[in-house]
Formats: structure tokens, sequence, C-alpha cells
């Protein structure tokens, strides 16, 4: 049974809830220019708004960074429930074969401070840093010096979720997707296509990498706030939900992202202070009004509110400092929950849309234009491009080291494709392999400017994540510059431009990449 189909439905109306609150909310997401995807509200037992904004919907999966953690943390639960887990056992217990590269005193690093992120870490390791890294991911998170005594000070650290993930494997004989599919995905109606990254050891990566829809992460939150409860069977035990949303920790500090790892609380980078929040539980913030959520890099976020007796699930492409939304979901729409007045919502829902592709204006295009690109030496590796008219769709061709990739964007028009554009850099140490990452693209003309020069913008919105590049294409005469930026980052945003003169006017023919 799919989880779609057994999460009810009901007017905001029915349960209390006055729809002119959740307009309001979508006013202001779209007057603050907001880029949200999705945002569902559960409310006293019903999904209450289902919002996607175009192309994102209800059947993509969508990458989950650090909201990964609290699907860890329920792993850890279903093995503690069974009697398997100890949570003041050390560690290092379960990895002998790497005590030999482990510090003095690692012995006093528990499965709770795991938990809790208290490791003794002096700075937290980001996945953008381990991706890149194809030995022992354990090995070089109990290789790390002990910069305090274990339980001492709050470090946020994936490293400390993959590490869990690892030990529930050991003691399971489980992958944490697995063990999770069998007496959590499954039992909830989940999507059945939810994947999870695995590590080099051949372990789920635990700290983010996984992949499910909106619904799946409502359902998080409604399984937690109903304190393990599903359909009156008790899936995960009460004792462990209450104890991984409790407050375990209070006032603890989020350090600065520098990219590749999570400063310590009393560190700055380029200007960015460590944010101070309410506290921390099992792989949960707690937040205020006694919320607590699951939160992940560049927008995804789950608020269970037991106040209120609510959820709210969101996906977006925002940074992470950006606190415009949660503050109007934690200031707004939390506290008008159970309030009815009259309004009509469903036809605002039916048109929402990410970023309306403007004309494609063909006409404006250079004459031509089409053909091959021999580009000038960069630090991308790009060799050539390919630009060429495939009916109402622009086709983009870029070889490199990796081989050679393909972006088909609509004239006017999103058109969904995959491809494999090399792009690591500006999507968090992601690259995507073959058969390639889904991408809805439009593609537009202007006119020329007063030097001459036409542009070719291309918006490729990679609708399973949080990314989305814009392409901008200068030609004159048989001239191209190449500029390419993202949304969101944890690093740099821009590549530097690329210079390419056209040698051709042949195009290689076209790759298949309708997903």
């Amino acid at each position: 049974m799919s989880g779609q189909r057994i999460l009810p439905n009901c007017a905001p109306e029915a349960h209390g809830t006055d729809p002119e609150v959740l307009l309001r909310l979508l006013d202001r997401i779209a007057a603050e220019g907001l880029e949200v995807h999705s945002l569902l509200v559960w409310h006293d037992g019903a999904l209450i708004q289902e919002a996607y904004w175009d192309p994102y919907g209800r059947d993509r999966l969508h990458m989950m960074h650090s909201v990964t953690k609290s699907f860890t943390a329920m792993a850890v639960g279903l093995a503690w429930d069974d009697g398997l887990l100890d949570l003041d056992a050390p560690a290092i217990d379960f990895f002998p074969e790497h005590r030999a590269v482990a510090p003095k005193g690692i012995e006093a690093m528990t499965l709770r401070h795991l938990l809790t992120m208290t490791s003794g870490h002096g700075r937290g390791i980001s996945g953008g840093a381990w991706r890149k890294l194809e030995t022992s991911w354990v090995a070089d998170f109990l290789r790390q010096p002990l910069e305090h005594a274990p339980g001492e000070v709050f470090v946020y650290d994936s490293a400390c979720s993959y590490v869990l993930s690892a030990i529930v494997q050991k003691v399971t004989g489980q992958i944490c997707h697995d063990l999770l599919r069998r007496r959590v995905f499954d039992p909830l109606g989940l999507t059945a296509g939810i994947r999870w990254d695995l590590s080099p050891e051949g372990i789920n990566t635990g700290g983010n990498g996984l992949w499910c829809t909106s619904r799946d992460l409502l359902s998080l939150g409604i399984l937690h706030l109903q304190d393990g409860r599903w359909q009156g069977r008790q899936v995960l035990s009460r004792d462990w939900v209450r104890a991984a949303t409790g407050m375990q920790l209070r006032d603890v500090s989020l350090g600065v992202l520098t990219g590749e790892a999570y400063l310590g609380p009393g560190e700055s980078h380029e200007g960015a202070e460590a944010e101070r929040r309410e506290g921390y539980g099992f792989q949960w913030w707690r937040g205020p009004h006694d919320s607590y959520s699951a939160n992940g890099l560049f927008g995804q976020n789950c608020f269970v509110f037991p106040n209120e007796r609510a959820v709210v699930a969101v996906t977006a492409g925002m940074d992470d400092e950006d606190s415009r939304l949660k503050r109007l979901i934690q200031e707004q729409l939390r506290p008008a929950l159970g309030q009815w007045r009259g309004a009509e919502l469903a036809p605002r829902l039916a048109g929402l849309d990410l970023l309306p592709p403007p004309l494609g204006n063909a006409a404006t295009a250079p004459a031509g234009w089409e053909g091959r690109y021999l580009a000038q030496d960069n630090a991308q590796g790009v060799t050539g491009l390919q630009l060429a008219l495939d009916g109402v769709s622009v086709r983009l061709g870029v070889e490199d080291a990796r081989g050679r990739h393909e972006v088909r964007a609509g004239l006017g028009h999103r058109q969904e494709g995959l491809t494999t554009l090399s792009g690591a850099g500006l999507h968090h140490a992601y690259e995507f392999e073959a058969p390639g990452a889904c991408v809805a693209a439009w593609a537009a003309w202007s006119a020329p400017d007063a030097e001459g020069w036409s542009c070719l913008i291309l918006d490729c919105a990679y609708v399973e994540t949080a990314f989305r590049d814009t392409l901008r294409l200068w030609l004159r005469g048989a001239e191209l510059r190449l500029e390419r930026e993202v949304n969101v980052n944890s690093s740099f945003r821009r590549l530097p431009q690329l210079c390419a003169t056209r040698v051709s006017q042949d195009c290689p023919k076209a790759q298949e990449t309708t997903p």
C-alpha cells in the first residue's frame, strides 16, 4: 500500500483552520521570493494542505540532507527496542579493527554521545567532505583527535550519524534502509522507491543521502507526533520517541558550515557566526513552543507541533541561514491552526509554479549559433560544447574528463530529461552518474546588447534536489562565453566564466534524455 493512499485529506475548514491563513502564507512566500518546492500541513489527524510548486510534485523523490539523521535515529530506536543496543556502550567496542588509529580517551565516547552530537571532536565532518573519501569513513571518524571530553560540548557532525548507521548494521545484520523498510516504511505505506546512498564500506550514509517524497517526510513527523503509533500499531516504542524528540541538551550552537566541516561553537567563518538553538534530542532539533524538527541543508524541514497536533513538511532550495520561512510557519501558521472564517484555497494551490518560464524568444537568436565550440583552457576541465535547436527545445552538450553530457531545455516551457552534467562543486559534492539526475529545464533568448552579445539562458531545476542551476551562454559571432551559478550550496555558487570558439556548425546526434 502506498503512503499516498493512507493519509486522509480534509478541507482545512473541516478541521477548524481558516484557509485564509494558508492563502496568506502562500502570498508571503511569493512576496518574499522564497524558493519553496513543497509545503504540506497535517493538522489534527488529516492533511489539510498539500502544495507543490511546478515542476515539483507529489510523486517526486527529493534528496534529503540532514533530515536523514532523524531516519537514522529511528533505526537506532528499533535496535534499542529489540535489546540489541546499550546507549552507554563505548562506540569503539563495535569497531575493534579500528582501535589502533583511535586517540587516547576514545573509550569514553558512547552511543549516547553520537546521538546527541557530543562526541568530543572539535569540528564536525560534513557529507560534502566524505563524498570525496574512498577509504573507510568509520576509520576516518575514529582517528579524529578528541578536543573535549565526550558529552561536554555539542558539535554538529554528520559523521556521528554515519557511525550510528554502521553500528545498527553491525548489530542487526542489515543496512538501515532495509531495517526501516521492513519495520517502518512498509507498515506506514511509504514510497516503495525510497533510496539511501551507501558509503564505500557499503553502509547507509546516516547523516544524509536519503531520497524520499514530501509525503514520506510528513509521515516521519506524524509517526513521532503519535508517539510511534500508526493506525493502532506501535511501530516505534513510545519510550524511544519521547527520548529522541525530547530535550536531551538545552541551548546549543549549530556551528558554521564551511562546505566540508561544521566549526565548533566558538568559531566563525567569513563573517558567519554559530547559530544558537533551543536544544537537541537524539538526532532531532528542539524548537520554540515545545516543537521539534528534522532539518536539512538547503531547505528540507519536518516541523512537529505537539501542542497544536500538527506537522508541517517542507522541501525547498534556500540558504540554511535564511529563517524567513521557518518564522512564517512558527509565528503565523502554527498559532492559527484550528481557526476558521472562510476563503477558497484549492484554486491557488493548482496554480503554484517555481519560476514560470519566459517566452523562448527564438526569433532573437543570432544567426549561425548552432554547432560545435572548442573551449579554451579552464579549471572545469571542459574541452568542448555543442549547441543545437531540436524542435521546440535547445540542446546543450558538454564534453569534459567525465565524458559527454547533455541538457535539453524547452524554449519557453519546461522540458524534463536526465543529465550527467558535471557540477559537484556547485552541488555540495554530489556528482550525478548515468543514467543521470532528473532536470526540468527551460530556455530563453535575449536580444543583443549594445556590444552585440546575445544571451541564451537555461534554467535547470534538479527536481529531486534543492539545486537549480542557471546557465547563461553569451554568443557573438563565433565566440561563446558560458556562466553557471546555483541557487544554494555549502560553498561557492558560481563557476569561473568559460570561453569557447565555434569550430563547426555540425552537431553530434542527440542523446536520449527521457527519464
